[in-house]
Parts: C-alpha cells; sequence; structure tokens
C-alpha cells in the first residue's frame, strides 16, 4: 500500500504537480508509511522539518517531527484526507528521503480516510516530536549538526542555551 497526503477531499486520480523538492519535475509523492503522508499535509518545508533516524542505542528507526520555528506544530491542527493509492509506476529518488516515492504517471485512488485534525491523528503514533527550542539538542543526538543545515538559515534561527 501506498499513501498520499493532501488538503483536498474527492481526488479520484492524483495528477502530477510541478515540486521544488525534484528541481520543478512534475511528480506524484507517495510512501508506505500512512504517518509520513499525514505529516507531510500541512506546513512542511521551513516551518516543520518530517523525517526518520536510527536510534543509536535501540539501533531503532523513529520518525520525527521538528518545529522550526515557534508554534509551527499549530500548522498540524487542520483537516486532511489521508489517500491511498494503487502501487503502480512509484520510484525512490535520491533527492527524496528514503521513505518517499514518485512517480510521473496519474495515479488512482484506492480510498480516502479523511481526518478533522492531522496533529491529534499523528499523536496517536509512535513520532517523536521536537519542539523548536529542543531542535538543535535532537538534531546532534541524530549526529546533525544544527548550524550545518541542508537550507540556510539565519544565524539566530534557534536560541541558544
Amino acid at each position: 500500500m501506498l499513501y498520499h497526503g493532501s488538503k483536498t477531499a474527492g481526488i479520484e486520480v492524483v495528477k502530477p504537480f510541478p515540486h521544488n523538492g525534484v528541481d520543478g519535475e512534475s511528480v506524484v509523492f507517495a510512501t508506505s508509511d500512512s504517518r509520513f503522508a499525514l505529516a507531510m499535509i500541512h506546513g512542511t518545508g521551513n516551518q516543520l522539518a518530517v523525517g526518520y533516524f536510527t536510534d543509536r542505542e535501540s539501533r531503532k528507526e523513529e520518525m520525527y517531527i521538528d518545529e522550526l520555528v515557534p508554534g509551527a506544530f499549530m500548522l498540524l491542527e487542520e483537516p486532511g484526507i489521508l489517500y491511498t493509492l494503487e502501487d503502480t509506476g512509484f520510484v525512490s529518488d535520491p533527492r527524496l528521503g528514503h521513505r518517499e516515492l514518485i512517480s510521473k504517471c496519474e495515479t488512482p485512488v484506492i480510498s480516502e480516510s479523511p481526518h478533522s485534525n492531522i496533529l491529534t491523528e499523528l499523536k496517536k503514533h509512535d513520532i517523536r516530536f521536537v519542539s523548536y527550542e529542543n531542535v538543535p539538542i535532537e538534531m546532534e543526538k541524530r549526529g546533525r549538526d544544527p548550524k550545518k543545515a541542508v537550507i540556510s538559515y539565519k544565524p539566530d534561527r534557534f536560541p541558544q542555551s
């Protein structure tokens, strides 16, 4: 099963659209992780970072949502639709995370599941929600340097403790 999240209800076929994450190419996004599809519906990019890391102690892969600006979790307190898609023609792409897949073809919807509050739904699952002030510490735990983000940010982006 593959999933696609959207703010729009009633979609019968998901059509490719241009996206910056793949250099403006027109694609349909999908993932095998319904949590990831839900998290990507609202406030991704400069407000929230959604991804996975492997915990060094447990060696278990965990999903996280980092709040990149104060109060950004509020963006997830909106409705959204989780679509189940046919798994036809989807491939991984080195420009994306390992759970993200793309297709350049229109993709039929199998089913849709509306959710009135995405944050409430996501909190039912095992996800690490990292508040703004704790992002630098969590990034270091993941072996990432907060000062070397993929996207350049202002030097005062995160408060110093």
